[in-house]
């Protein structure tokens, strides 16, 4: 009998530590979420990504373009969850929902997420800079396209600098044209003609000249019938 009392109370010992860690673990993870200024869901032990995800595209539906006083806090709000947020598929919509607001603490997050130790984040800020198409993105874009490691993120900063019609993003997409990579070479003439309305088709060699400030001849365009007769020739 004094055997199975023993037994007992280590069972409702164990059972009670286990409590007290599961509490302990909820506790740390509403500390993140106690600024918000959106209600919390029902509360659990846990905020489970599915939560936070949904929490952050409420954030988002309050953006209104504008810098208010309260657009600021929200972007605020954004600002502290993602310097503590440590999961990647988050992080990326805190990027999005941070894109449709119009504060200068939304530019600047955008950018400190192009430092991100996720692929998919990165991508995610380049993708939003390039909608937003804001000159001051260039030289931030130009250092992910020349330094980035993943390739995918080089082709992002390289789209995205194919939507800021500025001189200076011209130069910075000749860093794409010049890569050994032919993924980016594509993508960095695709962004040239986008930029400077020029054709030179795949022609990279002019497209380099282009990017330098030079001024090559844009090929003569090729008629429908002299098409069909150097098609007859083969």
């Amino acid at each position: 009998m004094a055997m199975l009392r023993f037994r007992f109370f280590q069972h409702l010992l164990r059972a009670c530590a286990l409590a007290a860690l599961v509490a302990l673990a909820g506790c740390q993870s509403i500390i993140g979420y106690r600024g918000w200024p959106l209600p919390e869901h029902d509360h659990t032990s846990f905020h489970t990504p599915a939560m936070r995800i949904d929490t952050v595209k409420q954030f988002a539906s309050r953006a209104d373009g504008t810098n208010s006083e309260d657009q600021r806090e929200y972007t605020d709000q954004l600002a502290r969850q993602i310097q503590i947020e440590p999961d990647p598929i988050v992080r990326k919509e805190i990027i999005r929902a941070t894109s449709q607001f119009g504060t200068p603490l939304a530019h600047q997050i955008l950018e400190a997420g192009l430092r991100d130790e996720s692929p998919m984040v990165r991508i995610a800020c380049c993708e939003a800079l390039g909608r937003r198409a804001n000159v001051l993105s260039v030289s931030s874009l130009a250092a992910v396209l020349r330094d980035d490691e993943e390739t995918d993120v080089r082709l992002a900063a390289t789209e995205a600098l194919g939507k800021i019609k500025d001189p200076t993003a011209i130069a910075a997409v000749a860093i794409a044209l010049d890569d050994h990579d032919p993924a980016l070479q594509f993508v960095g003439v695709q962004s040239m003609q986008s930029l400077t309305g020029k054709h030179y088709g795949g022609d990279v060699a002019a497209w380099r000249q282009m990017a330098a400030g030079e001024n090559p001849p844009e090929p003569k365009p090729v008629s429908i019938a002299e098409r069909i007769r150097n098609a007859a020739r083969f």
